[in-house]
């Protein structure tokens, strides 16, 4: 019976053994995602919510409108805030847009949480609608047309804002880039939103351990020739510790810049 006892409690503290270990080697290879957020126990909760529960978002207990799901699926935080009354009405950056039918605004942000889990921040204006994204302006040449006043997104920034709108008399054409001879200084990609085509010119520079991007979208409105341009600055993803390097290139992978583009043109309006 001794024997029995002693040989159960080395089985028992084999098991334990093993279970340490294999925490700790988790804990090492994955602190920086764990951490990447600060203190992981609000993230730790929500994951055992979305694990043992038939929710799909759970609010996180850190007093902020933040959230978390098991993928970057939009049509999962589109069907929660339907939900609360609000439709979907256009992605910006790595935001995604929505109304309500009182005509009150909401913006729900995303971010990786590991390449199985999502964050979203939701910041919701009761008092207002679009009129605290975009913004509008009437340059010298009397072009008006509304753009955001920022870009939604943590690792992308602006270097050149407000976006420079141009018209002129000329015929569509794009000629993009071989794919055997192009390079990543200058870039041309034709690019199609619902149906509208887009010649997309980028123009890169290295500087200081950032990329600038010069982009120049140009399109066919209304019988005439329709540019934009503006640069974006782009931090290098490898600067950060795992964990944010991961978040940086997800971002980047998610970022739609045609749509907000897109949008910027069906807002022109001249003489």
């Amino acid at each position: 019976m001794i024997f029995e006892h002693s040989s159960k409690n080395k089985k028992v503290l084999l098991v334990i053994s093993f279970a340490v270990l294999l925490l700790g080697v988790f804990i090492i290879f994955y602190t920086p995602v764990i951490f990447q957020e600060g203190n992981p126990w609000p993230q730790i909760k929500g994951i055992a919510q979305l694990t043992f529960s038939d929710k799909d978002v759970v609010k996180l207990d850190i007093g902020e409108n933040k959230y978390i799901t098991k993928s970057d699926n939009p049509e999962t935080i589109k069907f929660f805030m339907k939900e609360k009354d609000y439709d979907f009405t256009e992605q910006m950056g790595s935001g995604y847009l929505f109304k309500s039918s009182t005509g009150a605004s909401a913006v729900a942000t995303h971010r990786y949480y590991s390449r199985y889990y999502s964050l979203w921040t939701i910041s919701e204006n009761k008092n207002d609608s679009d009129n605290n994204l975009w913004k509008t302006i009437t340059n010298d040449d009397g072009i008006t047309y509304q753009y955001p006043k920022n870009i939604l997104a943590k690792y992308i920034s602006v270097a050149e804002w407000p976006p420079v709108v141009k018209i002129e008399t000329g015929t569509y054409s794009c000629k993009t880039t071989p794919m055997e001879v192009s390079s990543l200084a200058d870039i041309t990609y034709q690019r199609l939103v619902d149906d509208r085509a887009y010649c997309m010119n980028i123009k890169n520079e290295g500087v200081a351990g950032n990329v600038y991007s010069s982009y120049t979208y140009t399109t066919i409105r209304n019988d005439k020739l329709v540019s934009v341009d503006f640069t974006l600055r782009y931090i290098n993803c490898n600067n950060y510790d795992e964990g944010q390097s991961r978040a940086c290139t997800n971002e980047r992978e998610s970022f739609d810049l045609d749509a907000t583009v897109d949008r910027i043109v069906q807002t022109i309006k001249y003489k």
